[in-house]
């Protein structure tokens, strides 16, 4: 494994306009990276990338970037460790690197098992630091992309709505109903009524079919790539432990089941068990509101209030 120190260094990017010199070097160095993804043909060696910062501006968002740049949702998802792309929005910063490729943290990835998916010697993983973390490392696998369905799951599409209704609470901090403290809530209410039939988000295999403590009558499924979905507070479930579901199969009925001041459906998507936020998912929850539908098990909650 080769290793390029940064020290730290990120060079800031004003404007994506041609007036910025620090675009013009991002520009040309991506351009030439680009094109000899195209072309199929690769440096002898590579250097780490040189990474570079920018804030979006009102209206941009990842396809900005990619326009101005050549970057690929790859190379950008992966240094910003983003879940989903509607992460990228106005106010945030960005990082950028001059050079295409897959990033990839270092304490839960090993080298070998890298070089070995991408087809590469161990020597060509590069070791450069993170920007996001001072002190932690990336690997950084040069001019090479994820995998297709990996990059499906980043946009989110293939996340369906499990019902027609309206959000009532947001992810994030809020006020619990039943403390009138702030926690965390790690997924998004949809209000219902009582019976609504709910369907799978995405296809998969019932992990979990069962009343659980908090979330009432839960339905867990798992999906590719270590994603799981989560449907809470059902009056009725309609599927059991180990049973394969398509997208859109029903999985029970909306209820109040558990903690649950009344109708709704508790929503969850995670991933290694870590909650993602579903409203970071361009369109899901305005298609949700909009009213166009689409042995002992390993548990997953609880994560945050329900």
């Amino acid at each position: 494994m080769s290793v390029f120190p940064l020290y730290g260094q990120v060079t800031d990017i004003g404007r994506l306009q041609y007036d910025d010199a620090n675009y013009n070097l991002l520009y040309d160095s991506t351009i030439a990276s680009k094109n000899r993804i195209i072309q199929g043909e690769r440096k002898s060696s590579y250097n780490a990338p040189h990474i570079y910062r920018y804030r979006l501006q009102a209206g941009e968002d990842i396809w900005t970037i990619i326009a101005k740049t050549s970057l690929n949702i790859d190379s950008i998802a992966t240094l910003n460790r983003i879940d989903f792309i509607g992460m990228l929005h106005q106010d945030v910063d960005v990082y950028l690197p001059d050079t295409l490729g897959v990033f990839f943290q270092a304490d839960t990835q090993e080298v070998g098992a890298l070089a070995e998916r991408f087809d590469m010697p161990e020597e060509a993983v590069l070791s450069v630091q993170d920007p996001l973390q001072a002190g932690k490392r990336l690997y950084f696998v040069p001019e090479k992309t994820l995998f297709f369905l990996e990059r499906v799951y980043l946009t989110g599409v293939v996340f369906h709505a499990p019902l027609l209704g309206r959000q009532s609470s947001n992810y994030g901090l809020r006020e619990d109903p039943f403390v009138n403290e702030k926690a965390f809530h790690g997924g998004v209410d949809i209000a219902t009524k009582e019976g609504k039939l709910v369907h799978a988000s995405r296809h998969g295999t019932v992990i979990y079919a069962d009343e659980a403590n908090g979330y009432g009558l839960l339905v867990v499924v798992a999906h590719d790539l270590g994603y799981h979905t989560l449907y809470a507070h059902l009056a009725e479930i309609l599927v059991e432990y180990d049973q394969y579901v398509d997208t859109g199969h029903v999985l029970g009925k909306a209820g109040s089941t558990g903690r649950s001041t009344g109708p709704h459906l508790h929503f969850e998507i995670r991933r290694y068990r870590e909650p993602l936020n579903p409203e970071n998912i361009p369109f899901f929850l305005e298609r949700i509101n909009s009213g166009r539908t689409e042995s002992a098990p390993d548990f997953i909650p609880p994560v945050g209030n329900q």
